[in-house]
């Protein structure tokens, strides 16, 4: 253990655990971040986070404070220092009296008290939900599905919700589909509908762009297709960007149109919360869709109600009963790492897994998978790998309820109760970058995942491989959602409008660096994402020394892939969306403008949500 002169501990590797046989009936203690600094060569000062009461110990102590980090019995803890730190071999009496010291000052944390923190949380009423938001764009087969399954849902549970279905077409023609088969779904449900197309998103424009002059091209650019300068992308960001608008003070459920109902549990779910920051999802793989589309079983009770049980609840009313988090759960995490686990957090998103077509442009996923039984589906036999691989039908979800920082998929339920930010109307990744963006603006946010999942049916089999084993550059959205996470942290602003208003500057001030900066921050950053499947990859196969040769031969070629990409310092940083024939020049200048484009959004966006939270209520009961 290291301190500086900000006081701030840099904890070293852990040494391995010493064997211990664990009793389950103990407690079990882990010790807290905080920060320390020296009185002496043998005393120091520690101050742990969140608490103003500082405490002198010898640094002895602080050593053996730091090797007590993770969830385990004080047995296990003193057998730990002691094999540990040479100057207590043979102390065992002495070290048991400094954790007892140590438990009494409540530097170390019991798991009963850590638990009981969020039993103590009583759950809020609810806020208003405004409707069930469909994005839907030029794919009528799909969107009759979903409806269809829609109208099974409504027969069901008569829940009598409020739809509204937000049409970006490019088609005529699919539109009048879209809304005739809307009209359908209305006469069969006698729910409430609303349809937004192309000339009704330009009304509210108006509207918008009348009430806040300045930012008139910042609404069109972030709203309407035809007025973003690279309106060739993918829209689905314009589309949220509207409904975002749109549920502006309320609840919203959103799909898109290539979803279908029911939820189902996957025959992997389990009861619990599971608190480990860095556990993974579970994967099932099928033959054909059909199979996919029957894997689990159904839930019985609304889906719809399952998931805004929890949307816009503190964290601590949410895990209680199926999601309760237990004492088995915490064994072996480190305390430190479990920083989204604030009972007071708000669940500002709710997620679920899907069945059926993958909802990843890549399957790089896949050769992560972290549960045996899953590798093992993935490659035993060559055939089945080699359609597995495609990941056309698949079931993808978690195996317990767990919290997430920046989820990478489409929320199910948002609470928009409080400003939620925009993303960039144009490009893929357009939700993972807008769950960085709510991190960003309400960093006491969380994202809560539960045990149930989807259905998605794509309009077509998607080339996932291929991009995985071609080693495609990073999309633009996904660079502008790692620029926010480099973001999280440095900024106090408790106004979620202040803070979209400084990541505005902060990108103008990158747009506006010299065209050998912003080249040398492409750079850096296109080598972070190369290095990072490198390592990811490298520790599959030193993990992995039983798998197919075949799974092993094509690790080695995305590994090799990636290390080429790294090494070539001559080619130019380019993002997916950017001309393959660009150069680093034309590089830093697409750059700027993405930035430029992005941050005219961001900084318009706060007074947009505003009058959207006023009219925009009106407005759909006006369509």
């Amino acid at each position: 253990m290291a301190t500086t002169p900000d006081y701030q501990v840099n904890f070293p590797s852990r040494p391995k655990q010493a064997s211990l046989r664990w009793d389950p009936r103990a407690p079990m203690y882990a010790s807290a971040d905080g920060r320390a600094a020296s009185l002496s060569s043998e005393e120091c000062v520690f101050l742990p986070h969140g608490s103003s009461e500082p405490h002198v110990m010898t640094v002895q102590v602080l050593h053996a404070l730091d090797l007590c980090r993770e969830f385990r019995t004080l047995d296990e803890h003193a057998a730990r220092i002691e094999s540990t730190l040479s100057d207590l071999a043979g102390k065992r009496d002495e070290i048991q009296r400094v954790l007892d010291s140590l438990v009494q000052r409540k530097l170390l944390v019991r798991d009963a008290d850590f638990i009981a923190r969020f039993n103590a949380v009583r759950a809020i009423d609810p806020i208003p939900l405004r409707a069930v938001f469909i994005r839907a764009c030029d794919r009528p087969d799909r969107f009759s599905d979903l409806l269809a399954s829609l109208v099974d849902y409504e027969q069901r549970h008569r829940a009598n919700r409020r739809y509204v279905v937000v049409d970006d077409s490019v088609s005529a023609a699919h539109s009048d589909k879209h809304r005739d088969s809307l009209r359908n779904f209305a006469r069969a449900t006698g729910c409430k509908v609303s349809y937004v197309g192309r000339s009704e998103s330009a009304k509210f424009v108006d509207r918008l762009s009348k009430a806040n002059r300045s930012a008139r091209d910042a609404v069109r650019a972030a709203l309407l297709r035809e007025a973003h300068p690279r309106e060739q992308r993918f829209g689905g960001g314009r589309s949220r960007n509207l409904i975002t608008l749109l549920s502006a003070g309320a609840r919203l459920i959103l799909l898109d149109d290539d979803l279908r109902l029911p939820l189902r549990r996957p025959g992997f779910a389990r009861s619990g919360f599971d608190p480990n920051p860095a556990s993974s999802a579970r994967a099932r793989f099928f033959s054909g869709m059909e199979e996919a589309l029957d894997c689990g079983t159904e839930i019985d009770e609304d889906p719809f109600e399952l998931h805004l049980r929890a949307c816009g609840q503190s964290l601590g009313a949410c895990l209680t009963g199926e999601n309760g988090l237990s004492k088995e759960a915490l064994r072996g995490l480190n305390l430190g790492q479990l920083y989204l686990l604030d009972p007071d957090a708000r669940v500002v998103t709710s997620h679920h897994g899907s069945y059926g077509s993958s909802r990843s442009e890549s399957t790089f996923w896949l050769y992560q998978l972290g549960d045996a039984i899953d590798r093992e589906e993935f490659w035993h036999e060559r055939e089945r790998y080699e359609r597995n691989v495609a990941a056309h039908f698949v079931l993808y979800g978690a195996a317990r309820a767990r919290v997430l920082e920046v989820p990478g998929f489409t929320p199910f339920t948002l609470d928009n109760s409080m400003l939620l930010p925009c993303t960039n109307p144009v490009g893929r990744a357009e939700d993972s970058l807008a769950s960085a963006l709510t991190r960003y603006c309400h960093p006491d946010s969380v994202a809560l995942e539960l045990p149930v999942a989807v259905g998605h049916v794509q309009e077509s089999l998607r080339k996932r491989f291929a991009i995985t084993h071609s080693v495609s550059p990073p999309r633009v959205n996904d660079f502008l959602r790692e620029f926010v996470r480099r973001q999280f942290g440095l900024f106090k602003a408790e106004d979620a409008g202040q803070r979209m208003r400084l990541l505005a500057q902060v990108m103008r001030d990158l747009a506006g660096a010299s065209v050998k900066d912003r080249v040398e921050y492409l750079r850096e950053y296109r080598s972070h994402v190369h290095a990072d499947v490198i390592e990811r990859m490298q520790r599959q196969l030193e993990t992995n020394t039983e798998a197919p040769v075949y799974w092993q031969a094509d690790v080695r070629a995305i590994v090799q892939a990636n290390a080429k990409a790294l090494l070539d310092s001559e080619a130019a940083p380019r993002l997916a969306e950017w001309p393959q024939d660009i150069d680093a020049a034309g590089c830093a200048k697409a750059l700027a403008e993405e930035l430029d484009s992005m941050a005219q959004i961001c900084e318009h966006w706060p007074a947009m949500w505003q009058y959207a939270s006023e009219h925009s209520e009106k407005f759909l009961s006006s369509l």
